[in-house]
């Protein structure tokens, strides 16, 4: 069962809406539960970085897939997971970045190991990179 919940002034968490609060319900007072926290992905942050792949797909040559660029910016970032192929040999996977694979603070890290492979991979000034993005959106 998947519950928002959301911290109030005081430090206490408590139901964010009022389905969560019906959930809760099912809880006895003092009786302990296990609950795993994650914070929602922010659909515009997950844009930003789409507008991101964009900016640095309209200004480069090596590739004609933006899905390749994606996914080699993704390895070189440090997301990916390494299997053996039929040949015996080891090839590198780009990690899913599905709003079910990372949470908003995962995602900022992604974002940001981004950031710096795209800077050492096609040589754009990192700056130049913050400020252009915005155009994309």
């Amino acid at each position: 069962m998947d519950i928002m919940l959301c911290k109030t002034l005081s430090g206490n968490i408590l139901p964010a809406y009022d389905q969560d609060k019906e959930n809760l319900k099912r809880f006895k007072a003092g009786e302990p539960f296990m609950a795993k926290v994650t914070k929602p992905r922010n659909i515009q942050f997950h844009r930003k970085a789409f507008a991101l792949f964009n900016m640095v797909f309209e200004n480069q040559e090596q590739y004609t897939n933006m899905d390749y660029l994606r996914k080699d910016l993704t390895i070189e970032a440090g997301y990916y997971e390494e299997r053996v192929n039929i040949h015996g040999e080891v090839v590198k996977e780009a990690k899913s970045i599905s709003f079910a694979a990372m949470d908003d603070l995962e995602f900022g890290k992604y974002y940001n190991a981004v950031i710096d492979a795209i800077v050492r991979c096609f040589h754009f000034d990192r700056q130049d990179i913050l400020d252009n993005v915005a155009e994309f959106l």
